[in-house]
């Protein structure tokens, strides 16, 4: 190590150069570095989506979902299979782990899915977009001014004329529709009319297939001119539908307008948007494709739909509700604030400690070549800026290496020139830096090492905690590489050219001082050690008393600016009573609180393409929130919640709980669970798993800080059941096929397409809508038999009402209930504990039934017990690093016992500002345990100098701690306040980055205690094998005499 440094110094203008062109090479890679709110936590994931718009919950489970699901069993890499089965929809989630490209799970589950065999008239199952669950960037409403424009109009303008300009945005996986109508041609056939022309439906619907198509015919060469055939039949226009000829009998052609009216309609609803408490709306999505840079994608987005709007009719308004930019914008200003405030704050404690301008600004040097060198590993490594990976970088850790190099050449040229009484030649200079930053180099490059190498089990998570956190471990290595080749090659380059030439006679009076009044505390805590090391062992055992009054939490709630209210409702609510119920609530929001809330939205049911599948019984009510210092109803996200929830309790008929928008589309993606604990309850029998469902429901609510209860609704789905005879149907011989056409026209047969210029609308055969309306009205309906009189459908079926199914959610192929709840007022870690114990006493399962639990406890406990491996493995690492450079047991040992005792600050740190310890809170105790043994190793390296030179234990103990009191509070306080305005900041995202400020800031003061204080008095009783009594502590000077104050070392370094 010493070579490099005397090579470096030989070679200084081509280090020079070699740092000016990576720096510049950084700063131009930097405009590429993608920037997110948060990194993305989505799994490896493919969605299946099958569309059969009239089939019940059962029927879809039955004859799509188990086909589905059974035909991707066995592939490579797969981890779970979830789905959901709900009315006219199948959903089946496939997740993989994280080694298997996106791109070679669609290929797996695209493959297998060509082989399965579904019913005739259902859809094949199509593949979700290639988005996650931060996929979903931009939210915009289609509304008109116009009275008169239907939501039909609405929904075909932003299918056929906005939709396909956003779609050719790079970067967008999807757009979305989501309410409105979506047009169709509707041909009503008329049941009286039928029997009268002697029909029957499968007539119709034969008619209207056989007589809508266009052919090609080849070509026509005549006279060497080719001519291209073509063979037209297609419809295109109502009118033409009414002429297609059914049969034609004595020249008389009987038309489809005979015993049918063909109007304009739409397909059955599975889903409404409504907005402002004005009503229906029709609301576009765009997510982004994975990878992409969300702020760039979301620019675009509105750029092209800026240029989009002048095509649209006049009275069409296009208002963006949701644009992930701002987030993005308010979390990326959270950072930067943060990290200008510890910029600024190292930078004012560097020149306080150092007494030194040019030698702060040495130091401050090491802090942009740090953060260059971050964003070209960020780059390579495809790491976004966000909150999470820029949330570790402390620049006070970051300058460590180059204070401490730094204040050992200021020192040494210090003392190279009072001893000559002149300046130093050049030569002179050089020599001195060289000489002083050999003797240094092996504590920074070993000390940072080892701070380094503590962040090697945050690289080791896996799953939600490991893409949350690895980026930032991954980013604090890459600025901790620059900060450590700053200091080992650039810092003594720049200390010989640019450290002062004149040398203060004497030390600065305050830090003279300092040293000295220092020097009397060591030499009372040698008198008193044994009291000093019992104090620090009773405040070990207090701290590890406190740890379990602590709690835990998997990640603080991060605020994102937005909010979402899940209403349920009874099942088996129709469309337009839910759309009347949310209009009510968001007018109710916007009248209560107009200074905090800017936008509401309300999505009910399922979108066009159904990446989150909801019944109609629920319903999405999004809240786009003002700028904080606007707000006067709350000061904190977390009491306008309380205030909403408290408006909303006495809203009848409706269960409401708040959450966020990617804070629920993260928990819904991983696991299908939208809140904070979620219950799974796996068994076959719907009756037994609703008992079991409320019999846990009725625990959770027993148990304190349980808030936001639900049950997910298996039943209660109002059913109208067609249940066909045989015997009867044989008797009028009747086929069971034509009740079942006839059943099926209820909801509409698809029979076609019909094309209007580029547009293309499906062509359905279906019954009038009394028949939708009237359950009665289906047992009267006649249909013809073989013997000729008709006869009613309830003499061939029996016409029968139930509650069936609402939501059929399956894992894994056995069917599950969920009880879902939120936690507030306390950590989920002891909610959960409790709750488990609750449960497991009062509610026994019957044979075949399993209670598994999830949400974010569980990724609390896998990264517990992952940590629980890998960091006493690291540790152990560190100890053989260290005792192969110190070669001494006892001292690695003394500096060791630095650690538990850092963590007395971070614990009681932590409980003071009533903060659960959760994976962030750990990520700090693992940075602290790096500077911990930073700090231990600084000042035994300089009791070893001091002992190898022949001091008395206690004399050196006292001389070495005075000559490293400098380095040690440069970097103790440097790392605190370089955390600081992360641990008292208020903005948006701030809450992630507390618990791990807090963690380590309480633990360095702890910490910097124990290097100054005790582990002097554990060396004193521990550490040498010479004797050294307190006899010998009292005689030693203690910093004091003239001779002291007149040459105090502060020299860093053996």
């Amino acid at each position: 190590m010493t070579t490099l440094v005397h090579a470096a110094l030989r070679n200084r203008l081509l280090v020079m150069v070699l740092f000016a062109v990576a720096c510049v090479a950084g700063v131009i890679r930097l405009q590429q570095l993608p920037v997110d709110a948060f990194p993305d936590t989505t799994p490896v994931q493919v969605q299946i989506n099958t569309v059969a718009p009239a089939l019940s919950p059962e029927e879809i489970e039955q004859q799509i979902t188990l086909p589905v699901e059974l035909s991707i069993g066995g592939l490579p890499g797969l981890e779970s299979v979830r789905s959901v089965s709900k009315f006219g929809f199948s959903q089946v989630v496939v997740t993989f782990d994280d080694h298997t490209p996106i791109i070679d799970a669609r290929q797996y589950t695209a493959e297998r899915l060509a082989s399965v065999e579904l019913p005739d008239g259902v859809g094949r199952p199509t593949l979700g977009p290639i988005a996650t669950g931060l996929g979903e960037v931009f939210h915009y409403i289609v509304r008109s001014t116009d009275p008169d424009r239907s939501i039909e109009d609405l929904r075909t303008l932003h299918d056929w004329v906005i939709k396909p300009e956003l779609r050719k945005v790079a970067g967008v996986a999807e757009v979305n529709s989501w309410g409105g109508l979506e047009r169709q041609f509707h041909v009503v056939a008329d049941p009286v009319a039928l029997i009268e022309f002697d029909f029957t439906l499968s007539d119709l619907v034969e008619a209207l297939e056989r007589n809508n198509a266009n052919v090609g015919g080849g070509q026509i060469t005549s006279a060497g001119e080719a001519s291209v055939v073509r063979g037209i039949s297609r419809v295109s226009s109502i009118e033409q539908i009414g002429d297609i000829v059914i049969v034609s009998a004595d020249g008389a052609p009987v038309r489809v307008r005979d015993v049918a009216s063909v109007e304009i309609g739409s397909e059955i609803r599975r889903g409404a948007v409504s907005a402002g408490g004005q009503g229906e709306v029709v609301l576009g999505l765009a997510f982004m494709l994975m990878g992409e840079n969300s702020h760039t994608v979301t620019a675009d987005l509105r750029d092209r739909l800026d240029a989009v709007r002048p095509s649209l009719p006049d009275d069409i308004v296009v208002d963006v509700v949701y644009d992930r930019t701002t987030l993005v914008d308010q979390v990326i200003e959270t950072v930067e604030h943060n990290l200008v405030v510890a910029a600024v704050l190292v930078l004012l404690v560097l020149f306080a400690l150092l007494g030194n301008l040019r030698a702060g600004l040495l130091v401050a040097v090491s802090i942009p070549i740090a953060m260059v060198f971050a964003a070209q590993g960020m780059i390579e490594f495809a790491i976004a800026a966000s909150l999470l990976s820029l949330g570790a970088i402390d620049f006070g850790i970051l300058v460590d290496g180059c204070v401490v190099m730094t204040e050992s050449n200021l020192r040494a040229l210090q003392e190279r020139q009072r001893s000559l009484g002149r300046q130093l030649s050049s030569d002179e200079r050089l020599a001195a830096v060289a000489e002083s930053s050999a003797r240094v180099v092996r504590p920074i490059v070993f000390g940072m090492a080892i701070i380094a190498l503590v962040f090697v089990p945050v690289l080791t998570l896996e799953g939600i905690e490991g893409k949350l956190f690895r980026p930032m471990a991954w980013t604090f290595i890459f600025a901790l590489t620059g900060a450590l080749l700053t200091a080992v090659f650039l810092s003594p380059i720049l200390s010989y050219y640019l450290l002062p030439r004149r040398a203060p006679a004497t030390e600065g009076r305050i830090i003279s001082a300092l040293i000295a009044g220092y020097g009397r505390v060591v030499a009372a805590a040698l008198r008193r050690r044994r009291t000093v090391i019992a104090a620090a062992v009773v405040s070990l055992v207090g701290a590890a008393l406190l740890v379990p009054r602590l709690g835990g939490e998997f990640i603080p709630h991060l605020s994102e600016g937005a909010l979402v209210a899940n209403t349920i409702r009874l099942a088996g609510v129709s469309v337009d009573e839910s759309v009347r119920g949310n209009t009510r609530i968001e007018a109710l929001l916007l009248e209560e609180f107009p200074d905090e809330v800017e936008s509401v939205w309300s999505r009910i049911g399922t979108a066009e393409v159904a990446t989150d599948p909801m019944g109609l019984e629920l319903t999405d009510i999004f809240l786009s929130l003002r700028p904080r210092s606007e707000w006067t109803r709350a000061g904190t996200q977390a009491e306008l919640v309380g205030e909403m929830q408290g408006l909303v309790a006495d809203v009848p008929g409706v269960n409401i709980v708040f959450t966020q928008p990617i804070e629920m589309r993260m928990n819904e993606m991983v696991s299908g669970i939208r809140s904070d604990i979620g219950i799974k309850i796996i068994g076959d029998d719907f009756d037994e798993l609703r008992r079991l469902g409320d019999a846990v429901q009725q625990e959770l609510l027993a148990i304190d800080g349980a808030e936001d209860i639900s049950v997910d609704q298996l039943t209660g789905q109002p059913t109208t059941s067609v249940v066909v005879d045989q015997a009867r149907i044989a008797r009028y011989g009747v086929a069971g096929e034509e009740v079942m056409s006839f059943v099926q026209a209820i909801g509409g047969i698809r029979v076609g397409e019909v094309y209007e210029g580029q547009r293309i609308f499906p062509l359905v055969a279906r019954l009038p809508d009394r028949f939708r309306k009237d359950s009665d009205a289906i047992g009267a309906v006649r249909l013809p038999t073989l013997a000729g009189p008709s006869v009613p459908v309830s003499a061939l079926a029996d016409v029968q009402t139930s509650e069936a199914a609402s939501t059929i959610n399956r894992e894994w192929g056995r069917r599950l209930i969920r009880v879902q709840c939120n936690v507030g007022g306390r950590d989920s870690a002891s909610f959960v504990a409790e709750a488990q114990a609750r449960i497991a006493e009062n509610v026994p399962l019957p044979e075949g039934y399993v209670i598994e639990w999830g949400g974010q406890f569980e990724n609390l406990q896998r990264a517990q017990t992952r940590l629980a491996i890998v960091v006493p493995l690291v540790l152990l690492l560190v100890f053989v690093l260290l005792f192969f450079s110190l070669k001494r047991m006892r001292d690695v040992l003394i500096i060791y016992s630095g650690i538990p005792l850092a963590a007395v600050g971070a614990i009681l740190a932590l409980w003071l500002r009533g903060i659960p310890f959760s994976v962030s809170a750990a990520v700090g105790f693992i940075a602290l345990t790096g500077i911990a043994v930073l700090n231990g190793q600084i000042l035994i390296e300089a009791i070893r100098e001091q002992m190898a030179a022949g001091s008395p234990v206690a004399a050196g103990v006292i001389e070495a701690a005075k000559t490293r009191l400098r380095p040690v509070l440069a970097t103790g306080i440097t790392d605190a306040v370089g955390f600081f305005p992360m641990a008292i900041s208020t903005g948006v995202g701030s809450e992630v980055q507390r618990p791990l400020a807090t963690v380590v800031i309480g633990g360095i003061v702890t910490s910097t205690i124990l290097t100054l204080v005790v582990l002097p008095a554990l060396y004193a009783t521990f550490g040498d094998g010479r004797s050294g009594t307190a006899a010998d502590a009292d005689s030693v000077d203690d910093g004091d005499s003239p001779e002291a104050r007149e040459h105090p070392s502060v020299l860093e370094g053996p």
